[in-house]
């Protein structure tokens, strides 16, 4: 596998570890997002999570850092090109995944994301050794992101489902 060889101009924007399958847009994308986003940062400022902010493509992403996504459609109401459609949010295809830095796989007892999932997608697994691992049920997931913003390892990053 070779690496991404970006332009010079993307490289120098911070463009070259972005690519489009990993980029969060706004829930109620819909597959002519990028076409049809005037990047007029509406759904931006409609939302009231402040969780989307605008990335350096200049379109709304959304970040998990800054909080979790209560689904209200507030970015899909208000967007005026119908790059967000508000009858898909219910049906955001995005999903929590753990990464290696978890505090769990490093022998550290910590539970934050299990503790604030309510559709209780993730759950900790007692493993040999007495450690205990997260364990994520995808069909619970909802993808809101309360458990990427609770953890402190900021191990949770989120894949796009097909």
């Amino acid at each position: 596998m070779t690496a991404p060889n970006p332009s010079r101009r993307n490289f120098l924007r911070g463009k070259f570890a972005e690519t489009d399958a990993a980029i969060l847009r706004p829930p109620g994308a819909t597959a002519s997002f990028d076409q049809k986003c005037t990047e007029c940062g509406k759904c931006s400022d409609a939302c009231p999570e402040n969780i989307i902010v605008i990335g350096n493509d200049r379109r709304p992403v959304v970040n998990f850092e800054i909080g979790a996504c209560t689904f209200c459609s507030a970015c899909a109401d208000t967007c005026p090109t119908e790059a967000l459609d508000p009858a898909q949010v219910p049906d955001w295809d995005w999903k929590a995944e753990v990464g290696d830095s978890c505090l769990s796989y490093q022998g550290i007892t910590c539970r934050a994301c299990e503790d604030v999932c309510e559709p209780r997608a993730i759950r900790f697994r007692l493993s040999t050794g007495g450690k205990s691992h997260p364990v994520f049920d995808i069909s619970q997931c909802t993808g809101c992101g309360e458990c990427a913003y609770s953890c402190p390892a900021r191990a949770i990053s989120f894949a796009k489902m097909e």
